[in-house]
């Protein structure tokens, strides 16, 4: 690998951070908590040099990426930020292709459990589905 596709992490200043939103009309029943909400937990690369600046900095992008739209059957909906589900420091020292980035600890367990984590190739690539586009107002 060249050393230009490398990022440095010497400093450990940078993290893994996933930004949770969700999708719903705009008008809505707040009090009525078991409604379904389209709901994505999205990963970012956030470099900050420490974990509360991460966790800053990632409250700051997801409020800042929140906007309203009208879907396809002419409701008006918006993209709200929830919160932070996770965060994670990056330890390897450079961050470049095959670099261990995220982690989880799964604990002793068996190892019947441990192999329902897995999926064949053909089970991941079916399930990677882009985020739909909105349909902006013109």
């Amino acid at each position: 690998m060249k050393s230009q596709e490398k990022i440095s992490n010497k400093n450990g200043d940078w993290y893994i951070v996933e930004i949770v939103e969700k999708c719903e009309p705009v008008d809505r029943n707040e009090n009525q908590e078991l409604r379904r909400v389209t709901t994505w937990g999205n990963h970012h690369l956030i470099k900050a040099s420490s974990p509360e600046k991460a966790f800053d900095k990632a409250v700051k992008i997801g409020k800042e990426a929140e906007y309203k739209f009208i879907n396809t059957d002419k409701i008006e909906m918006e993209w709200i930020f929830v919160g932070i589900g996770e965060l994670l420091p990056i330890y390897e020292e450079n961050i470049e292709d095959g670099a261990e980035i995220m982690w989880k600890d799964y604990g002793f367990i068996s190892d019947r459990r441990a192999k329902r984590f897995v999926f064949d190739k053909k089970e991941l690539l079916a399930d990677i589905k882009p985020k739909p586009k909105p349909n902006k107002k013109p």
